[in-house]
């Protein structure tokens, strides 16, 4: 009896399920793309990503006929992708799944993150304003929508959409340090402290948020509190705290 790897049973259970379509003997698709998609997670989970893509794409043949099922198929392809850093694959993936559920905001904002690392912003932001627009309460969508409006160095709307956060999501920590680098690199340090201290006492293990404050501290030319952040930083990131020091020598040495 010839024994069959992981890899070669998932091609076998996947040409399986497909001659069976094909007979008319799967009278269930919607149950065999349940099956499947365990089989998918399972893939994903040990790190066989290419099968776990296979078993989605599968998914999508079989559930031809139930458009959100393969549209929820089409997203799992683009989120390996994204974890992957195949970026142009992962939107790919993204926009069929918009093709076939048009109201998901979930697929428009990853779409959004996949052109945003593709340094397509003006293509991201429009894909972020239609996932607002699908769900307001999606959260990461408009916290996106303001990390996209600062790469286009247009920080006033990055100011902008981090206050309506704040204002209607106020243990939202991200937001608050977001808005605080915002208004640090407008040139208004002291205006950005208060906003960092509150992401800390929001999210104390945030190692970044330590980070950032101390690089408004440096724009405020206080080197000293700079260095309490780095201080701080030690326990939680002794790589980020290292970083971080250098960043403080070398703003010393340049006044």
């Amino acid at each position: 009896m010839t024994l069959l790897t992981k890899p070669t049973i998932l091609a076998a259970l996947l040409l399986t399920t497909l001659a069976f379509r094909a007979t008319g003997q799967s009278s269930d698709p919607i149950r065999e793309a349940q099956r499947l998609t365990r089989v998918a997670q399972v893939a994903q989970q040990q790190g066989r990503y290419d099968d776990a893509i296979k078993a989605y794409q599968t998914i999508t043949v079989i559930a031809a006929n139930a458009p959100q099922l393969s549209a929820s198929a089409h997203l799992a392809i683009g989120n390996i992708y994204m974890s992957l850093g195949k970026f142009d694959e992962a939107a790919a993936a993204f926009r069929r799944s918009i093709a076939l559920d048009s109201s998901s905001p979930e697929a428009i904002n990853n779409l959004r993150e996949a052109l945003g690392e593709l340094k397509q912003y003006l293509p991201a932001l429009e894909a972020f304003k239609k996932a607002v627009a699908l769900d307001g309460a999606y959260l990461k969508a408009r916290y996106n929508m303001g990390v996209t409006y600062d790469r286009l160095g247009q920080i006033k709307y990055a100011e902008f959409v981090y206050r309506i956060l704040i204002r209607d999501y106020p243990e939202f920590a991200l937001a608050y340090d977001s808005l605080a680098v915002s208004l640090s690199k407008s040139d208004r340090p002291r205006e950005a402290i208060p906003f960092h201290q509150k992401a800390i006492s929001l999210d104390p293990n945030d190692a970044s948020f330590y980070y950032n404050l101390a690089v408004s501290y440096l724009v405020l030319g206080d080197s000293r509190k700079a260095a309490e952040q780095q201080q701080a930083l030690r326990n939680l990131d002794p790589v980020m705290a290292e970083h971080l020091g250098a960043v403080i020598a070398k703003h010393s040495a340049v006044k």
